[in-house]
């Protein structure tokens, strides 16, 4: 079995303060098992301050993880902070696998390589999950990503995130691998052995509530929506009311609308579309749109973010679940406003209840994605990996 052990820490510019808080709240001595890696979690700070790097040389196991926004874990949160999971076993085996210098290869080799390093995973043994962190790249998609995993012959899960940065634009250290960053790599975190992760999803909106009418995606081009029910994207939310004669977002102060789309094979998935297509009546969203999907509209609902986190919670305590390693899309804080860290002082709530319930602490982790991977079942039942957004999803090892 795999023991989690969270450690934050705000010590942004001070890598010896930051190292002693992570070292304290790790207990090396007393908790490390055999077979140990760690994933960081960062504001885009802590790798140009070096605190990274200097934690990378003190610890002495392999590190993978990605920047983000913001963060929580074990009740505390902030947007300047870092986290690290530490995962340790004397029966689980960890193994990293990586695509590097994304950027410099075209999507046919990207797509190969990461084919070569799944035939590589199973070629001992067939690993329980596959934790994965991708940057955004214009050439190469999660999606891309997860049809390659989902057409390999073995079923492999996998589980993570596309990096979140909202800073400088020539910031370089999307994504961590032992003890360097980088702006276009691709990293796996494979796990064998006895590990039972078990995979949990939500979103602002149930996949049953009623929004507006049921429609089908006429034309679109990858992520680009261009049709539904043979109109112009725009001019369908304009007849649903939910855009104005300037193409604003009615009752949003951003420009987001979610969606739920529903693929032939009974998968649902949400899309978030971010933004007009400059000069023509398209939309464009954060991942791929097949024509022929169902979709149904929705609006941003601060409310229903929170409610939703909350009932998340209420499932884990019902369950007795622990251990949660989660991610929540960055369409959920810009639903919140300005209170964007009101996500995790409900989780933290709620983890007060689970303490009273089973008189052990929730130990979790939470940070934001710019796209979530999780895998879902389909009608069947079968479990497909899939792209999200505007969700919270979280694994659990217990």
């Amino acid at each position: 079995m795999i023991k989690i052990y969270n450690a934050i820490t705000k010590e942004v510019d001070d890598d010896k303060a930051a190292i002693e808080e992570i070292l304290k709240q790790l207990n090396l001595e007393e908790n490390m098992k055999k077979n140990t890696v760690g994933i960081v979690n960062y504001y885009y700070e802590y790798e140009e301050s070096g605190v990274i790097q200097a934690l990378a040389e003190k610890l002495p196991f392999k590190l993978v993880g990605n920047v983000t926004t913001f963060l929580a874990a074990n009740g505390e949160w902030g947007d300047t902070a870092l986290t690290l999971t530490m995962l340790t076993s004397d029966d689980v085996s960890f193994e990293i696998f990586t695509v590097l210098d994304l950027n410099q290869k075209d999507k046919n080799d990207i797509t190969k390589e990461v084919k070569e390093i799944f035939d590589s995973m199973i070629e001992k043994e067939v690993p329980k999950i596959a934790m994965t962190f991708l940057p955004p790249l214009q050439h190469y998609s999660a999606d891309d990503l997860v049809a390659t995993v989902n057409e390999m012959p073995v079923m492999i899960p996998i589980y993570g995130t596309l990096s979140h940065y909202l800073g400088q634009s020539d910031f370089q250290g999307h994504l961590l691998v032992n003890d360097k960053t980088s702006p276009d790599s691709l990293t796996f975190l494979a796990m064998y052995g006895n590990v039972s992760p078990k995979f949990h999803i939500t979103t602002a909106f149930a996949f049953d509530d009623s929004f507006i009418q049921d429609a089908i995606i006429t034309d679109s081009d990858g992520p680009t929506l261009k049709t539904v029910n043979g109109i112009t994207a725009l001019e369908f939310l304009r007849q649903n009311q939910m855009l104005n004669t300037e193409n604003d977002v009615l009752s949003s102060t951003i420009w987001v609308v979610p969606a739920i789309l529903t693929l032939p094979n009974g998968l649902k998935i949400v899309r978030a579309f971010i933004s007009l297509v400059e000069g023509t009546e398209y939309i464009y969203a954060t991942g791929a749109l097949p024509k022929g999907a169902k979709i149904k509209f929705a609006t941003m609902d601060g409310d229903k973010t929170l409610s939703s986190a909350e009932k998340l919670i209420e499932d884990f305590c019902d369950l007795g679940e622990n251990d949660i390693f989660a991610y929540s899309c960055g369409a959920r804080a810009w639903s919140l406003g300005v209170n964007h860290a009101a996500e995790a002082q409900v989780i933290e709530e709620r983890a007060k209840k689970y303490h009273q319930i089973h008189d052990t602490r929730l130990n979790y982790t939470i940070s934001y994605a710019g796209g979530e991977i999780c895998p879902v079942k389909d009608n069947t039942g079968k479990l497909i990996n899939a792209l999200h957004n505007y969700t919270l999803i979280a694994c659990t090892f217990n």
